[in-house]
């Protein structure tokens, strides 16, 4: 039993993080219709301006948290200013969605590595480790469960929930999902569709720095950290079905346990597991789990 619940938090500590990558992905790619591959290295980021903020100048985690947050929000920003919102200026009006895509992602690869290169000319090579936030155990009965990862999971719930009044509770959030479907309508109602997609990409980016800011203190830093979860975070997407905030639900958390429990009972062969099960998904629905296949 005890074994039973740490590979449960454990899945769910690790599903909640790549739900706040793709949920961060897919607020991009709905309104600005860029698939963008670098968001690896914002998470990355993310973890770098986390340590750096809560070694180097004191503060608790909560207020580390925030800055990751923000300083990979306004890097997004610049991003979608100085390289993006070029790209989809080029963009016929009635290009298929999947052409948008491509373009993006190809764009995106190119700042990918061009961050990567970045971060190692600033950074350098070396490891870096804070010591663990959140080191103790809790105690439910006879199961000793670890604090770090609860805490990861209710971190990354409350910001799931203060994302979900954003998108649906406020003004700003019922702009940027009408631009999501349709740009030029809503501009007909007086929005302004590159003021939302600066937004959104800001949203979607301060959410991979807050993944990132949120494990820092659980595992080590490293330059190659984001490389990594980028794709698991893509095959989450993919398989609850891309375009659905319900479907990144269940991707996400289904994506972690199957992990959680594939690596204590078949080692390896777990991420194995999960490249079947996506397989299998798409083959009877190419769309995902909740999703609509691409034009």
């Amino acid at each position: 039993m005890e074994l039973f619940a740490q590979l449960i938090v454990n899945g769910l500590a690790l599903g909640m993080l790549y739900l706040l990558i793709v949920l961060g992905m897919d607020i991009i790619m709905r309104a600005t219709k860029i698939l963008n591959f670098a968001h690896g290295q914002i998470y990355m980021l993310g973890a770098f301006a986390f340590y750096f903020v809560y070694s180097q100048f004191g503060l608790g985690f909560i207020l580390s948290l925030i800055a990751a947050g923000l300083l990979t929000g306004l890097l997004g920003l610049l991003l979608y200013l100085g390289v993006f919102h070029t790209i989809q200026k080029r963009m016929a009006s009635g290009m298929p969605f999947s052409y948008r895509l491509l373009m993006s992602a190809m764009a995106s690869v190119g700042l990918m590595m061009t961050l990567q290169q970045a971060a190692v000319l600033t950074f350098g090579s070396k490891e870096r480790g804070i010591p663990n936030v959140f080191p103790q155990l809790l105690t439910i009965g006879k199961v000793q469960l670890p604090l770090a990862r609860l805490m990861i999971i209710a971190v990354s719930l409350a910001i799931c929930l203060g994302l979900y009044l954003l998108m649906y509770k406020t003004k700003i959030g019922k702009a940027m999902r009408a631009v999501s479907y349709d740009a030029e309508i809503a501009s007909l109602q007086g929005i302004s569709p590159t003021r939302l997609f600066c937004v959104s990409f800001a949203v979607g980016c301060g959410l991979a720095g807050l993944a990132g800011g949120i494990v820092a203190p659980v595992f080590s830093v490293t330059l190659d950290m984001g490389t990594g979860i980028i794709f698991m975070a893509f095959l989450v997407m993919v398989l609850g079905g891309m375009g659905s905030y319900k479907g990144a639900v269940i991707g996400a958390i289904l994506t972690g346990l199957l992990l959680s429990f594939g690596y204590q009972f078949i080692g390896g062969l777990g991420q194995l597991a999960v490249f079947i099960i996506v397989i299998v998904v798409l083959t009877f629905r190419p769309g995902g789990i909740l999703g609509k296949a691409l034009d």
